[in-house]
């Protein structure tokens, strides 16, 4: 039960808490709408930028998002709190920390799993002082759990041993070309027509990379069948829409994407495809910036598909905490193995 409750803990409070999904939880006091107007101003704009249907966004430092429509300036809603940074961090001498319900968890820009643990459930956090602490919950939605609600629940009762999966699994199993070694199994089925995407996926809330940051990411992967849209994400839990870059497969080739913004696209040149049926290696370099001079590089197998500059962050004051790894999103039927994945804010 100890494990359960951190899990939740850490989870609810900061995910469910903020898209308001939790009973009983306080409710947020939001700053107050202000009614369309003439233009949009710029005192105090964050961001202004167009989206792909080209809409005129404005983004302001109370984290209120307007769209300039037609000489009118509407209000569109409300993207984060602005003291979203204060309310869940405390930076110390010693560190910083994610404010829990009763403890002060530190950061982690810095993991490795190699998903050895005895039981999947093991994976996820046991003790505050656990070195192994890292993945804080996990995500199936599927048509037996479609909802924020449904598949929270079922990932509640799947910690505490009280229920099992439903269509979508994660288990622990053998290497197919290594009998001695043990990874981890993403297997989701197809979402329903009344979903957008199905997930099977781990994530971990513990990072903390802001503006020129950079991070490093490597994981191996091997696709049993059908084939995952996306395979890691770097997003931002405290905004709307968990925005953030992320890495996917199109057309059988690899590209990074942003699920933000003008939705902007960093494709390779290379004709290389990843494989069916053998392990391949994805490295993930990004330096953090809501400008141009944002970095995003990628390499597969050792052999780099992209350095681009570009922006990769939702706005200068987004905190990317962030990583969620195996099967993001999947329109079709889909088991995905992984492996050896680490995180950093150093090179490797």
């Amino acid at each position: 039960m100890v494990r359960t409750f951190l899990v939740i803990s850490i989870f609810l409070s900061i995910f469910i808490g903020f898209v308001g999904c939790s009973e009983g939880s306080e409710p947020v006091i939001r700053p107050e709408i202000p009614k369309a107007q003439e233009g949009c101003a710029t005192d105090n704009l964050l961001e202004n930028f167009s989206d792909p249907n080209g809409n005129d966004i404005f983004i302001y430092e109370d984290g209120q998002v307007f769209l300039n429509s037609n000489g009118n300036c509407q209000f569109e809603l409300q993207y984060f709190e602005p003291d979203f940074e204060e309310r869940n961090y405390t930076i110390t001498s010693s560190g910083i920390f994610l404010k829990d319900e009763r403890d002060m968890v530190p950061i982690k820009n810095s993991y490795s799993e190699n998903f050895e643990a005895p039981r999947f459930v093991e994976l996820f956090i046991s003790d505050i002082d656990d070195p192994n602490l890292f993945w804080t919950n996990f995500t199936l939605q599927s048509p037996k759990a479609k909802t924020v609600s449904e598949y929270v629940a079922l990932s509640q009762c799947i910690l505490d041993d009280s229920c099992d999966f439903l269509d979508n699994t994660i288990t622990l199993v053998q290497d197919p070309e290594n009998t001695s070694n043990q990874v981890i199994e993403f297997s989701s089925i197809a979402p329903s027509a009344d979903m957008v995407t199905s997930k099977c996926s781990l994530t971990s809330v513990l990072g903390y990379f802001k503006k020129d940051m950079d991070l490093w990411y490597e994981a191996r992967y091997f696709i049993k069948s059908g084939m995952p849209y996306s395979i890691v994400d770097f997003e931002n839990v405290y905004f709307e829409g968990s925005p953030g870059p992320r890495v996917v497969i199109r057309d059988n080739k690899l590209e990074v994407e942003n699920k933000f913004g003008a939705k902007l696209r960093f494709t390779s040149a290379t004709m290389i495809e990843v494989p069916q049926n053998q392990w391949f290696k994805v490295k993930v370099h990004l330096k953090f910036s809501n400008t141009d001079n944002g970095l995003i590089e990628l390499w597969q197998d050792g052999v780099q598909l992209m350095s681009m500059a570009g922006i990769n962050l939702p706005t200068a004051n987004a905190i990317q905490n962030i990583l969620e790894v195996g099967i993001s999103a999947s329109q079709e039927p889909t088991v995905l193995l992984m492996d050896d994945m680490r995180i950093s804010n150093t090179p490797f």
